[in-house]
């Protein structure tokens, strides 16, 4: 007997409502991952003797939960827009800076006032942004190794949906090539163009600033590409893996270094 149109729309709308929460949570999680603070996020694995894993399904459970929580707060959005922030204040500070000394070099009272109006400006500026960027590499070098880490302990494709972070390292890495193009055209055209000495150093210095954090925005997208493509790499059986293991090992690591599963003796 066929169903009534309105009856099929009605179980499809129910159906929708019953994934709503799960989608919801979902997304609660990753909100939460990604403004979590690092001294939070999960340590390092623990040593090879102080491993509390008794099989494979444990690790890769662990390790993905692990991968999770670490790259959704390593490729978090709000962390690429401070250091676009940051970047673009430390910009007007470096202009500010150059005005000021600018100002100073000349004899007139009245611009050696607008000097110092402008060099104080500049400090305002660039200190607090530069401790920023300067805290952010630091608390993302101590992330990326503990992504890292966790990474090295195995290498399961099916577990990557759990750890992999859509479009985040996208969001990264394509306004961070923008931003490095336009910081060698900057750096181009204050070199090879005619402007004047006054709007060299400016220039220049802008065009450094935007390279630089273009460079920072690519590193990290480079780097968990480069983690997302070994997880996907398939592994051949004459350098290791869950199907390739040392003949007198048990639970531990096989011959390139990754956890594998207990054998068992005859």
């Amino acid at each position: 007997m066929a169903c009534p149109r309105e009856l099929r729309d009605c179980v499809g709308v129910h159906r929708s409502a019953l994934h709503a929460p799960r989608a919801m949570s979902a997304m609660s999680a990753m909100r939460k991952d990604a403004m979590t603070p690092p001294n939070e996020l999960p340590p390092p694995p623990p040593a090879p003797d102080e491993r509390p894993w008794k099989d494979r399904a444990g690790l890769l459970d662990e390790r993905a939960r692990a991968m999770g929580a670490l790259a959704r707060w390593y490729l978090a959005p709000h962390r690429a827009l401070l250091l676009w922030l940051a970047t673009l204040v430390f910009s007007l500070g470096w202009s500010l800076a150059v005005s000021g000394f600018q100002f100073l070099v000349k004899g007139e009272l009245i611009e050696h006032v607008l000097g110092v109006i402008f060099l104080g400006l500049a400090l305002g500026a660039t200190v607090p942004s530069s401790l920023g960027v300067a805290s952010g590499i630091r608390r993302d070098v101590f992330v990326g190794a503990c992504l890292r880490d966790w990474a090295e302990l195995e290498r399961d494709p099916q577990s990557l949906p759990r750890w992999r972070v859509s479009g985040g390292a996208l969001l990264w890495l394509g306004p961070s090539i923008v931003l490095t193009c336009l910081g060698l055209a900057l750096g181009g055209f204050a070199v090879f163009s005619d402007v004047g000495t006054e709007s060299v150093g400016t220039v220049a210095g802008i065009g450094l600033v935007f390279v630089a954090a273009g460079v920072l925005g690519m590193a990290k997208a480079i780097d968990y590409y480069r983690l997302v493509s070994r997880e996907l790499r398939p592994l051949r059986p004459d350098t290791g893996g869950p199907d390739a293991r040392r003949p007198d090992s048990g639970y531990g690591l096989s011959d390139d270094g990754f956890c594998s599963e207990p054998t068992t003796r005859p």
